[in-house]
């Protein structure tokens, strides 16, 4: 019997998507829609990427099209809709094909549905409890396998299904979602005092670049040689811009390319991300954050990120992000004095990237 062909459904893609599918399984490439920092350059050739309807991807599933789809986590509540019709077209498949699709999925949302899901529609949290516990129940027993990319996610999963966790399928196995050390990483001069500071990111009150601003004079009284890059785009934009006007030993670029944002972290010596809590929103892991560490990039982050207790066991600078400004011009203080060569930074990393290595067991 023939083998049928693989595929991935995002709803929102990014170039790190992209540039990934070149060590991935081979298979085709769906999303609904590009994000900010989308450029359809970094596919690889011969891989098919396509923007696509939901309605689409709910036809090829219930055709059977694929043998394995992957498709967007159901704790995702924005994804929920979607992933609700995409598990009934599954299940239907299974009556009708000798070979139906299979849904697999990676999870890394560690932020509490049921809180999020509240304060959107105003309804009573143990209303949502009971519904998303049907819902995202139903979603999760479609699925065939399941990567947990994070400690918390699996936790956040465990607490809402209870008993349900434990009936198959699907398949689950947790594999951290950390970075393999870049070929290149060592091949950038590290001589002399660290004093590069570096914030990539959407330029929006989530990621903490407020923080940052605010903390940089009491940076500098600190560590006078300090200075800092900001690379990004988003809201906050005309702000950041007016604020590096007068800000002393600070450039920003906006919206850069993939190859300068690379550059940049390959020479940075600290890499800044005080992600911050929102409502309907928790950091999941930070690109950022993975990027800098696949460069030996120290890393002061902050305790929402869903890899804060491996970045400290592994001796990355990790606060509240409540912080005062002076705590978190201490703490980038600190990581430049004490910043270690990129070598060790890299010893702590896994041998084979862990998105890369969860998205082999989705589809072996």
């Amino acid at each position: 019997m023939t083998q049928k062909p693989i595929a991935r459904y995002y709803r929102g893609a990014r170039t790190t998507h992209l540039e990934r599918l070149h060590d991935s399984a081979p298979g085709d490439f769906f999303y609904q829609k590009p994000m900010y920092d989308f450029d359809m350059t970094r596919a690889p050739a011969g891989v098919q990427v396509e923007q696509t309807s939901f309605v689409r991807i709910a036809a090829l599933v219930l055709k059977g099209t694929y043998s394995r789809l992957e498709i967007v986590e159901p704790y995702a509540p924005s994804a929920l809709p979607q992933n609700l019709v995409l598990s009934a077209a599954a299940r239907i498949g299974r009556l009708f094909h000798r070979q139906p699709t299979q849904l697999v999925t990676y999870a890394i949302e560690n932020a509490d549905l049921p809180r999020k899901v509240a304060a959107s529609t105003h309804l009573p949290v143990a209303v949502t409890r009971a519904l998303l516990r049907l819902t995202v129940g139903f979603c999760y027993r479609s699925l065939t396998r399941v990567v947990f990319g994070t400690a918390d996610a699996e936790t956040n999963y465990e607490a809402l299904l209870g008993a349900r966790m434990k009936r198959r399928p699907p398949e689950t196995t947790l594999i951290w979602g950390l970075p393999t050390a870049h070929p290149s990483a060592l091949t950038v001069d590290s001589d002399g005092p660290a004093s590069k500071v570096l914030f990539v990111g959407a330029l929006d009150e989530r990621k903490g670049i407020r923080q940052l601003m605010d903390s940089w004079s009491e940076m500098l009284a600190a560590s006078p040689s300090a200075e800092l890059l900001i690379l990004g785009k988003g809201p906050l934009e005309a702000e950041v811009l007016t604020w590096a006007e007068t800000a002393p030993r600070t450039t920003v670029i906006i919206d850069p390319t993939r190859d300068v944002i690379f550059e940049a972290q390959r020479h940075a010596d600290v890499a800044v991300l005080l992600s911050q809590p929102f409502t309907n929103w928790k950091e999941q892991i930070g690109l950022p954050i993975v990027e800098g560490l696949s460069v030996g990039t120290e890393i002061v982050a902050s305790t929402e990120t869903g890899i804060a207790d491996w970045l400290i066991q592994q001796g990355h600078s990790v606060i509240s992000p409540s912080a005062t400004k002076d705590e978190l011009a201490d703490a980038i203080t600190g990581v430049l004095r004490t910043r270690r060569p990129r070598v060790e930074v890299l010893r702590t990393l896994p041998a084979v990237d862990g998105r890369l290595a969860a998205d082999q067991w989705l589809f072996a």
